[in-house]
């Protein structure tokens, strides 16, 4: 069936059209967003931008203009923008998230009893967070390296990072009021 009267269908909330049009694009935009997220991002992420790219085309369907180019343009348009902004988003997060590093402590020449510390109490978390941790907090990798590493998404990979460092912060709090 023709793009044009795929989405005539869909302007009138004919199932069958949206069902035809999610068949004809789907995989398309899934690469089209593997593509821009990397792969080590959670399938579950580019799933969703896909979905919303097709709920979007669903709740206005006007919104497309044929003079400005392909439906399927268009589509790939959305799937990039939404793609790019959950890109920056989780770089955000991330950031916000994360500025426990080696640099926000005293030099090890400073403080070797403070490395010690970190050390133990990193090697106390469970299995893959400890060595998550380790990999980032010790020998500084990057998310992407341990999750390439490791063979896990990178999101996993943060979720984790985030996870241990509330564990080794709370167990830090709880160290220095022994003290």
């Amino acid at each position: 069936m023709e793009d044009l009267k795929l989405l005539r269908g869909i302007e009138q909330h004919n199932e069958e059209a949206f069902e035809l049009l999610m068949d004809k694009y789907s995989k398309l935009l899934w690469v089209v967003s593997l593509s821009i997220l990397g792969k080590n991002h959670d399938p579950q992420d580019i799933e969703e931008i896909v979905s919303d790219t097709f709920l979007r085309i669903w709740k206005a369907p006007g919104k497309y203009q044929s003079s400005r180019g392909s439906l399927k343009n268009y589509l790939i348009l959305i799937t990039k923008s939404l793609s790019i902004n959950k890109l920056q988003r989780n770089r955000k997060d991330y950031l916000l998230e994360d500025n426990f590093t080696l640099e926000n402590i005293p030099a090890a020449e400073e403080n070797q009893e403070f490395v010690n510390q970190m050390f133990d109490l990193i090697n106390g978390l469970n299995n893959p967070m400890r060595e998550i941790c380790l990999q980032r907090y010790i020998f500084e990798k990057t998310p992407a390296m341990i999750s390439c590493e490791l063979k896990m998404p990178q999101k996993t990979v943060n979720n984790y990072l985030y996870r241990g460092k509330r564990l080794i912060q709370q167990a830090y709090d709880r160290q220095e009021m022994q003290i």
